[in-house]
């Protein structure tokens, strides 16, 4: 990620793990941050 984020300023990434140990919730809002951000830089 490092190295997309060095060439690419303006984007925004987040990690998502998806495994068996992984809760389904913590994913959700992850995804939910991500775009709450991705809004905000919209405006």
């Amino acid at each position: 990620m490092k190295e997309i984020k060095r060439g690419h300023k303006d984007i925004n990434i987040a990690a998502v793990d998806y495994d068996p140990g992984a809760s389904e919730v913590n994913q959700i809002n992850r995804i939910k941050l991500l775009m709450s951000v991705a809004r905000q830089n919209i405006k």
